[in-house]
């Protein structure tokens, strides 16, 4: 059984946990995945009318909603030419608008559910070199022409001070649209929600078998089946089995891993972050951090693309956090947790759905607290009739990754390179 290690976990504490799904049932929609996509879309069928069932395996956010990084961020996952030269420029715009939406709309279910999960702004992009800094002013200005307006660009060592307390970089764009939040606190009222408009919340059910002909029935681990009309899979890098062949060959799971400090002194905290940011380099192989409402330094930074942990989880997180601040040296650590997520080639989210009515979307690509939620929104749109921004992503080409029984070690080589590339700043 997966069990939920992350920090989060610790800190929400004991809740009620839902029931097990103990008997047959028939619903209008079905949905696989109990994290960030999973009930988003749930709650957003659940306010439109449709009798709605979900099922998690484990407990809600026990895959990567409840072990991420916590970074609230704009957009898309990737530089957004990378959708818009495969589109036209009016489904290009939808597209853009729909990356954009997706903090707005986590915004406004903090106000709306009265949801209390440490939702701060501040972010800062940070370069280590100059060909990185090229590369967000290239972003500010595809952004700014679109007409986003939050970044301010930080180029020399005074105005990087006023946020950030290292000399590890060159320069940053500040953006005051993205920020950070305890993910796990949110995703647990936004179930709350969920169930106050009608849907149903099983846990601790995990989906063994999944048929869609003649009719579309689902079986549980011990026998028990759900007839749906139709299916929504939000498993992600955690789908395993059900997810659908040309699923699996289009996502590559990679194993992150994160450092939590003991919460730091006031003064400590003003010396590191001192207006609070969340920050993330530009490197492929990125280190991303953040303080949290405790005080504590939450630090990501090691990613597995063979999934296999190899060496000291903790003397590499540290190395990598105190190469940035070394003030932290020394610092006492209260956890480190890891957990999978899912990638595809273009790293944009893989968007789907069968002649059978099953949809589909996985490979966040690192990118997802706020796009999780947006994609389940895009997905009840779909379902409700308005399926013009859910159409616009299902023409993306996505490329299935090579390698075949070779494919996890053409993955970590890959990834060596582009390693390499960052060492060599270009």
């Amino acid at each position: 059984m997966t069990i939920l290690d992350s920090i989060y976990a610790h800190e929400t504490g004991a809740r009620k946990i839902n029931p097990q799904l103990d008997s047959d049932l028939v619903c209008d929609v079905a949905i696989i995945g109990g994290g960030l996509t999973g009930v988003s879309t749930a709650l957003t069928l659940a306010k439109r009318g449709y009798d709605v069932a979900l099922c998690e395996a484990h407990s809600l956010g026990t895959g990567g909603s409840g072990r991420n990084g916590g970074h609230v961020c704009q957009g898309w996952p990737n530089d957004f030419h990378h959708i818009s030269r495969q589109i036209s420029p009016s489904d290009a715009d939808l597209a853009w608008h729909a990356g954009m939406s997706a903090v707005d709309l986590l915004t406004q279910n903090v106000a709306d559910y009265d949801i209390d999960c440490d939702l701060r702004f501040g972010y800062l992009h940070a370069a280590l070199h100059k060909g990185q800094m090229r590369d967000l002013d290239i972003m500010q200005a595809e952004w700014e022409a679109r007409g986003y307006n939050h970044f301010t660009r930080l180029d020399n060592p005074n105005a990087l001070a006023k946020h950030i307390g290292s000399d590890a970089y060159v320069g940053a764009l500040h953006d005051s649209g993205c920020g950070h939040i305890q993910p796990l606190k949110y995703l647990l009222g936004l179930a709350t929600a969920a169930q106050a408009a009608g849907a149903r919340i099983y846990e601790n059910t995990p989906i063994t078998k999944l048929v869609t002909k003649p009719e579309k029935i689902l079986t549980t681990a011990d026998g028990k089946t759900i007839q749906p009309r139709i299916i929504v899979l939000c498993g992600n890098a955690y789908l395993g089995d059900l997810a659908l062949p040309h699923m699996r060959r289009r996502l590559a799971q990679v194993t992150s891993s994160i450092l939590a400090t003991k919460p730091l002194s006031d003064n400590m905290i003003k010396a590191l972050l001192p207006t609070g940011a969340a920050v993330s380099d530009c490197n492929a192989a990125l280190n991303y951090y953040r303080i949290d409402a405790s005080g504590r330094m939450i630090f990501g930074g090691r990613a597995s693309y063979t999934n296999v942990q190899v060496g000291n989880l903790e003397r590499d997180l540290r190395r990598r956090m105190e190469a940035v601040f070394p003030m932290l040296a020394g610092a006492d650590i209260e956890q480190i947790w890891s957990g999978k997520i899912g990638i595809t080639v273009n790293r944009i989210p893989h968007f789907g759905r069968t002649n059978d009515d099953v949809y589909f979307v996985q490979g966040f690509s690192g990118h997802g607290v706020a796009l999780t939620g947006q994609a389940g929104h895009i997905i009840a749109d779909a379902i409700s009739g308005n399926g013009a921004v859910f159409d616009v992503m299902t023409q993306l080409n996505h490329l299935p990754f090579p390698g075949g029984v070779f494919r996890t070690p053409a993955l970590a080589l890959g990834m060596a390179w582009y390693k390499l590339r960052d060492q060599l700043k270009f």
